[in-house]
């Protein structure tokens, strides 16, 4: 089985600061990462590198094999990005956002089938007509997880995706991501500052330190995530 995302070598800067210093990462069909590392780590410029929002100064991004290093169109059609920020428009319902991103992502084949399941998927079918802006925190979450799914994308990247959540809407959220990684089998990279969240849900976790990678440390039954994230980071 081969990688969904290989990057190599990649390197950032902003002037004079090198924010990115040589990082490799590969990630594997079905699985979900942590990605963790303190403020000013990189985590957010390795984030936007993988999303297409920044182009690397150096090194290669490969999705399914395939080199789309200096081809950053192509790479958002691999990607899904879901940040704790919500990305729909409030005045429109459910449906229509779904329609409206769909659109952007050039989503056309069986749209409304796509569209129906993903919101069956993410508890929201029956909420297809409500305004988004009426909707709980909870469910504004899954919308935009489910925006984020629209062109079945091989990679679904979270950044702080439950910020501000209760704790069973931060579970409700996760039994919905592991659902459709199961389903879909998707990869998933999340970034988050709530450590218990990545030692439950994720398999592997990746610590950043001024710029660089370290080797991935898999989750086990007994590991203690915060004493590692104080020694790695």
């Amino acid at each position: 089985m081969g990688h969904v995302v290989e990057l190599k070598g990649i390197v950032k800067t902003f002037g004079s600061k090198v924010i990115l210093r040589d990082v490799s990462l590969s990630l594997m069909p079905g699985e979900i990462v942590g990605l963790l590392g303190r403020s000013g780590s990189g985590k957010s410029t390795l984030i936007k590198i993988l999303v297409g929002y920044y182009h690397a100064d150096a090194g290669r991004i490969l999705f399914n094999g395939m080199d789309v290093t200096d081809n950053y169109k192509e790479v958002r059609h691999f990607v899904g990005y879901t940040t704790q920020d919500n990305s729909f428009y409030e005045k429109l319902t459910v449906e229509e956002n779904m329609k409206y991103y769909a659109l952007l992502y050039g989503v056309e084949s069986k749209l409304q089938a796509r569209i129906d399941q993903l919101l069956r998927a993410v508890g929201l079918i029956e909420h297809a007509q409500t305004l988004a802006g009426s909707i709980s925190g909870g469910m504004k979450r899954r919308l935009d997880f489910a925006i984020s799914l629209l062109h079945s994308p091989k990679l679904v990247v979270l950044d702080e995706p439950t910020t501000g959540l209760d704790p069973f809407l931060v579970e409700t959220f996760w039994k919905t991501v592991t659902d459709i990684v199961r389903e879909e089998k998707i990869t998933v990279l999340v970034s988050s500052h709530h450590l218990h969240e990545i030692q439950a849900h994720c398999s592997r976790v990746l610590f950043m330190k001024e710029g660089r990678l370290g080797e991935p440390v898999i989750v086990r039954r007994g590991i203690k995530l915060e004493e590692l994230f104080n020694t790695h980071t």
